[in-house]
């Protein structure tokens, strides 16, 4: 019996690098794949199901071509289909008592785990498949068990672990006939040395092993994964000369026995090297030819030949076609789009890292051309795909932060909500800054010359600032400078009384009302809310008279505090005992601390809860000011309140599932930070988190009196992270509310309380629409003088529905 090992251990396409499991889709909710099945995959998938099905097949024979079928499925990154398979394969292995057969599928068990990142898993898995290996004497099995298990350390960074084992695998492949494998190891081992003469000998070494191997389709697999490492691993040109002569000789052999695919990814991995070295010319002849060879469904080399076709032509000066170019590498990256796996590291997307220049590409592209265009209808029709296309980059980046790929739902366009409304939306590029605002049916275009890195760095320091109450006019004037005054006389002549502001990357951490011009804050001048992208709920004018509210409220947390994160309880005790900044700018008792994201100071927070007393925990959570709040705003409003030992979480989950509530109002310690599963609501006995109150909430979406507003009078965002305040968008967005109303960082007791009750006053007043009355509240805060610093009144941004 032999399984290829060459199809698990294959360098080339790096299968531990291919990330998190693919999302599911809205017609697909298992996931799809990214790869499409070749003809020669299909008939095998055919064959190996038919020998599966057959009641008379003989049990090993069953579980090789269960392993057989489930590691196509996950070379097509089809996981929960592998993996299925592959439970079944280990099962009937040890059923059987076929070892071998054991060891084979727990190593490729352990492969599916590495691709999902299940870390833990994958190690357990990989290490059992090498200690039974081991136990075996089986040369071939220690050999890809050992290999599969370096690959993993070495993903881990553990690079020394990852060389012992790679060497261990070597030692085991040299005693077996099987130069693949052996190459594959040897592949692994440059990899692994990088950078060092001893990388450039093992890749001479696996081309020689390569040129042995009978089987076309693994020979062509081999050198294409060969010349991958050679372009990173070897040093100076005779790792490019390497790459390129193995490119080349792939791609003629998977010429000569029709292998398409393969031969595209050659072709393709030419012209990279050719645009590298200069070659503008080649590098597009070869990008046009990998075009070609493609099979027609193969999105995933597609979008990539594509769009180095289109650079190509860019750099050429040939902007219709390069335009062309990128349209289709766009419209085939959405194909695949939700199949990608996306992760996050320090407060940064992978998809944004990766993707996100692709859909800006285009878009700086459409934006030039309008620009030189004369005809107003082109221009528009131009602007309008290019803030479509900055617009696919925000829907997928919300759906990739809450991994639901059906995220925006029955929409409709904001556009066309409110006839004095203006619509704002930046598009940051790498050397200007684009304003395209949108008034009624038309767009206006400004572009502002100030690049990506002045731009984030200005904004950075504004929302520090703002945190942490220093003076903000030379940022806040700036800003305004480069995003208000070029369209102000557009805002003018149009008699614009409501700006809808749809922010990306540093500017989603800074307040748009906050922005200082004309010698006023933006807010004096202009309503202002937050839309997190171009498409609402189905919008109504919010009516007092149907206001009915549930104010929960949580001034003295109960047994919760056992459950919360011990990193930020402790930062609040510090707090509380004086060494942190335990006051706001109104000199009250400060709702929460600022914190940092993850990775974004070289910190790593410890898990578990925090080791400190319970009174200590218990007194440094509680928020004295919340009690008035509540009573305050309950003479001000019709409806329910929870106080306290009230607000538990099943009755507050009870309450609203109950009740027609229109306004959800909840004055409690919250944070969003980081990925959605770690934000939460605080109540008096556990954590509330995102997915319970989305279950909670959704429902009501579709009802005649949904929830208008979800307001969170004491959450915060974290600092450091341009994808927390996507935890507040995406609140307004998964839970069906209209709107959410929340801070961006802690506010003060005084600030907040005085804010909220003047907020719920102008929202009773007929006419009044919700960003309106956040106006009135906020103008009331600058003209009172003692509370006019703007940290304790710009932090809360209304997110949503305006009306």
């Amino acid at each position: 019996m032999r399984i290829q090992f060459i199809r698990w251990s294959i360098l080339a396409l790096s299968l531990l690098t291919l990330g998190a499991q693919a999302a599911p889709t809205c017609e697909q909710p298992g996931g799809a794949s990214v790869i499409r099945a070749s003809a020669e995959q299909g008939a095998a998938l055919s064959a190996w199901s038919a020998t599966i099905a057959r009641r008379d097949t003989p049990e090993a024979e069953r579980i090789q071509a269960l392993i057989q079928r489930g590691e196509t499925y996950r070379a097509l990154g089809r996981y929960p289909d592998a993996e299925s398979d592959l439970l079944q394969a280990l099962t009937r292995a040890r059923t059987a008592n076929l070892t071998a057969l054991e060891v084979v599928a727990l190593q490729a068990l352990g492969q599916v785990d590495a691709q999902q990142r299940r870390t833990t898993q994958a190690e357990e898995r990989l290490e059992a498949a090498l200690d039974r290996a081991r136990r075996l004497a089986n040369p071939t099995l220690i050999a890809a068990s050992a290999n599969a298990l370096g690959n993993l350390r070495f993903e881990q960074g553990a690079s020394s672990e990852a060389g012992r084992l790679y060497r261990e695998a070597l030692q085991a492949a040299e005693r077996v006939d099987d130069p693949a494998l052996r190459a594959t190891i040897r592949i692994n081992l440059a990899r692994q040395s990088a950078g060092s003469a001893q990388a450039l000998r093992e890749l001479q070494s696996a081309r020689g092993l390569a040129n042995q191997v009978a089987a076309t389709t693994e020979r062509v697999d081999l050198l294409i994964g060969l010349a991958h490492v050679a372009r990173r691993s070897a040093p100076g040109t005779q790792g490019q000369t390497l790459a390129r002569e193995g490119l080349t000789k792939a791609a003629e052999l998977a010429s000569q026995a029709g292998l398409d695919r393969a031969e595209s990814q050659a072709l393709g991995g030419l012209s990279e090297l050719a645009e590298e070295r200069g070659q503008t010319t080649e590098a597009r002849r070869l990008a046009e030819q990998a075009i070609i060879a493609a099979p027609i469904d193969a999105y995933d080399l597609r979008y990539q030949w594509e769009w180095r076709l289109g650079r190509l032509l860019r750099d050429q000066g040939d902007r219709q076609r390069a335009i062309a170019a990128y349209r289709r590498a766009v419209d085939h990256l959405q194909r695949i789009r939700n199949d990608i796996p996306v992760e996050y590291a320090e407060g940064r997307s992978s998809f944004r890292e990766t993707l996100e220049p692709l859909y800006l590409g285009l878009a700086d592209l459409l934006l030039r051309e309008s620009a030189s265009r004369g005809d107003a209808e082109g221009t528009q029709a131009l602007l309008r795909e290019a803030r479509d296309t900055v617009e696919q980059i925000k829907i997928d980046e919300l759906r990739d932060y809450f991994r639901d790929a059906c995220i925006l739902p029955l929409r409709q366009e904001i556009e066309t909500l409110a006839p004095r409304a203006a619509v704002l939306y930046p598009v940051i590029l790498d050397d200007r800054l684009e304003i395209l605002v949108s008034i009624g049916q038309r767009l206006y275009q400004a572009t502002t010359p100030i690049g990506r890195e002045p731009l984030t760095l200005t904004a950075e320091i504004l929302a520090l600032k703002l945190r942490y109450d220093q003076p903000i006019d030379e940022e806040a004037t700036q800003i305004h400078d480069w995003l208000i005054a070029p369209i102000q006389s557009w805002l003018d002549a149009q008699k614009i009384d409501t700006l809808v502001f749809v922010p990306d990357g540093p500017l989603r951490a800074v307040p748009l009302s906050v922005l200082r011009g004309r010698g006023q804050y933006l807010v004096e001048r202009y309503a202002v809310a937050t839309a997190p992208g171009l498409k609402l709920l189905q919008p109504d004018v919010f009516s007092p008279t149907t206001m009915t509210t549930l104010l929960a409220g949580l001034s003295r947390p109960g047994p919760v505090v056992d459950e919360l994160p011990g990193w930020w309880v402790d930062a609040l005790i510090e707090q509380q005992r004086g060494r942190g900044r335990g006051a706001s700018a109104d000199g009250s008792s400060r709702r929460g601390v600022s914190v940092r994201v993850r990775g974004a100071a070289g910190e790593r927070r410890p898990s578990g809860p925090s080791r400190a007393a319970t009174n200590e925990k218990i007194a440094a959570l509680s928020l004295p000011g919340v009690a008035e709040e509540i009573d305050q705003l309950a003479q001000r409003v019709p409806g329910r309140t929870l106080r306290d030992q009230e607000f538990l979480l099943d009755r507050f989950v009870e309450e609203v599932k109950g009740q027609p509530y229109r306004v959800v109002h909840i004055a409690s310690h919250g944070l969003f930070l980081g990925p959605p599963e770690e934000n939460f609501i605080v109540t008096y006995d556990r954590k509330l988190d995102m997915k319970t109150l989305a279950a909670v909430l959704k429902p009501k979406e579709l009802d005649q009196r949904p929830i208008e507003i979800l307001v969170l009078s004491a959450c915060q965002t974290a600092e450091g992270d341009d994808r927390t305040p996507l935890g507040l968008s995406g609140i307004a967005i998964q839970s069906g509310a209209r709107s959410a109303l929340g801070s961006l960082w802690p506010v003060g007791d005084q600030a907040t309380q005085r804010l909220m009750r003047d907020f719920y006053d102008q929202l009773k007043q007929p006419g009044t629409s919700k960003a309106r009355a956040l106006q009135a509240a906020q103008k009331a805060m600058i003209a009172s003088g003692g509370e006019a610093h703007p940290s304790d009144w710009a932090a809360f941004i209304l997110v949503g529905n305006w009306l």
